[in-house]
């Protein structure tokens, strides 16, 4: 006779029976679920009848899990061993009990099916989920789990049994025999040692607040390195033969074309590590050595689009808060690649997104996805450029609108257009200051008229490293330093003046900095302004009235300032900052 199968329990009914909420709680609930469609979980929550890990845990009961209390629970040595630490870190479980061949593990998500799936997979065992709270997985973690510090560099020695540590041609390895068959490919990147030296990537990643992992393949070598505050670092050195392998995996995992090795793909994933939800943006290139990888990492719980935190001076944040309340008009936000630009325009965004106003962007890519906003991808393969996306979002009724770059005449036409239409149009180019983002438009063949119109503000900003507060050491800098800097003799001859330069510590990782600020000159475009582009003036012209008038701080006087403070190096401004004689 055939097994019947079991229909899964209502919410509701679990719900009532774990006396969380009433018969009445539930009807409200359901008669708004007839009216909106939403899930009944999340209409309990909205409504005050339940919390977000009463439905979490109600939902493991639902799939056939126990509850469990992490914290009065002792588990043995020997099952905590099953599981290394970084794997457990890495999905936010831990093993509670081994019987029948069955590993049982403690996990927050219940409807994590992908954790128990690739657990199977590294311990080669049956894998059960149990319920239990976030917060009493991570006390358990730093518990159980003091007895060991998992690294990737021990987790290269079961690699290296799996792929040989020789370096070895591509006729040696049988790559073509390998590549040309998909299955084979699959096989090879489900290896538990090649997941697990993946996972563990992500999470060396992670720890040291990478922004980007580099999987660089060569002819005879095969690099991982991470950038950490805007520089490199080698993370491991992974043989050559285990390149195929890992790119491999990270093709999976980011629903990528595993066949596919002549053409470059971009994808996007989202991956739960321990308490942190991080967006993964993944580029493949061929090269002539073999696929290479750029992931770059957004740690959504720690990314930051407050104003207040960018590192603005208070003469620069008044300036920005008057710009962007104007009704209409156009800021930029300049600087080169990579120096935080989209991050401030995040920032001002936030500030706006209130229920009163909408707020539509156009970004390539979109870097963060913001409640209220109405994100909108450029896709240039398919004819959706900037300028194409721009004139259907002035056909949406928006308030304000974000252009990600501002890249040719085309573009910068309709954003003119979209602020002299009463909109407040925020976008960013590449230029080197604020008075040279006037010489860039020009040479982009924009009118002046058109730009005198339009143009409000023009922010220009860079990315220094912020120095270790447990290991900066502070020195009297030399006179050359203090030349390039243009120190003011005055501060020169206090015999107090001192700045601060980096040492290395356990702290900072012995680099001797932590973190990034910004650097930041504000330029407002008044009339006086507005006559010199008309008049074509050249950049130095423009940046010696708005120094003189508008009292600006160009970028290398506002990082002395922050030396001064013991914020950053003499070196990381001298380096990121350009020297004006005018």
């Amino acid at each position: 006779m055939p097994a019947v199968l079991q229909k899964a329990r209502p919410l509701g009914e679990i719900l009532i029976d774990q006396g969380t909420i009433s018969p009445l709680h539930l009807d409200e609930a359901l008669q708004r679920q007839r009216l909106t469609g939403d899930l009944i979980g999340r209409i309990l929550v909205s409504l005050g009848h339940a919390t977000e890990q009463n439905i979490i845990e109600a939902l493991g009961m639902q799939q056939g899990m126990v509850r469990v209390d992490l914290s009065k629970r002792n588990i043995p040595v020997e099952i905590i061993k099953m599981l290394s630490g970084d794997v457990a870190q890495f999905y936010g479980v831990i093993p509670i009990s081994f019987e029948n061949n069955t590993l049982t593990v403690a996990m927050s998500d219940p409807l994590n099916m992908q954790t128990l799936d690739d657990l199977r997979q590294i311990t080669g065992l049956d894998v059960q989920g149990a319920i239990s709270t976030p917060e009493e997985v991570s006390a358990a973690w730093k518990k159980n789990y003091s007895f060991e510090t998992g690294s990737v560099g021990a987790m290269l020695d079961e690699l290296k049994e799996l792929v040989g540590t020789e370096e070895l041609s591509l006729e040696e390895l049988g790559q073509q025999e390998i590549l040309s068959n998909v299955d084979n490919l699959v096989e090879l990147a489900q290896q538990p040692e090649v997941i697990k030296i993946v996972n563990l990537i992500f999470l060396t990643a992670l720890q040291k607040r990478a922004s980007d992992i580099h999987f660089e393949v060569y002819e005879e070598d095969f690099r991982i390195r991470i950038r950490i505050d805007g520089v490199l670092h080698e993370v491991v050195h992974p043989p050559k033969a285990s390149c195929i392998a890992i790119v491999s995996r990270i093709k999976i995992i980011s629903n990528m074309d595993i066949g596919e090795r002549r053409l470059p793909q971009d994808a996007r994933i989202e991956l739960k590590i321990g308490d942190s939800l991080i967006d993964i943006r993944v580029a493949t290139l061929p090269s002539l050595y073999g696929e290479g990888v750029v992931m770059r990492i957004l740690d959504r719980t720690a990314v930051r689009i407050d104003l207040d935190q960018l590192g603005l001076s208070q003469g620069a944040r008044k300036k920005v808060d008057t710009v962007i309340n104007k009704p209409n008009g156009i800021m930029l936000v300049t600087g080169p690649t990579g120096c935080g630009k989209t991050t401030t325009l995040y920032a001002c965004l936030n500030i706006l997104n209130t229920p009163e106003v909408k707020i539509i962007t156009t970004e390539d890519p979109v870097e963060l996805q913001i409640e209220r906003l109405v994100q909108c991808q450029v896709h240039e393969e398919v004819g959706l450029t900037f300028a194409a996306c721009l004139r259907a979002i002035l056909r949406q009724d928006p308030d304000i609108v974000m252009v990600g770059e501002i890249r040719d005449l085309e573009t910068a036409k309709i954003a003119v257009e979209a602020s002299l239409t009463g909109h407040l149009v925020l976008s960013t180019l590449h230029t080197n200051s604020a008075p040279e983002t006037i010489t860039r438009l020009l040479d982009m063949d924009v009118e002046p008229f058109m730009i005198t119109a339009s143009l409000e503000a023009v922010l220009a900003q860079r990315l220094v490293r912020v120095l270790c507060k447990a290991c900066r050491e502070r020195y009297t800098p030399e006179k050359e330093e203090m030349d390039e800097l243009s120190v003011p003799q005055a501060w020169r001859n206090d015999p107090k003046f001192a700045f601060f330069r980096p040492k290395g510590c356990a702290a900072c990782d012995y680099v001797g900095y932590m973190g990034r600020t910004g650097l930041y000159e504000v330029m407002l475009v008044d009339e006086a302004v507005r006559e010199l582009i008309l008049g074509r003036a050249m950049a130095h012209e423009v940046r010696t009235y708005a120094r003189k008038h508008q009292n600006m701080v160009i970028l290398r006087e506002e990082g002395l300032v922050k030396c001064i403070q013991g914020i950053t190096s003499a070196a990381e401004v001298i380096a990121k900052t350009d020297r004006y004689e005018d």
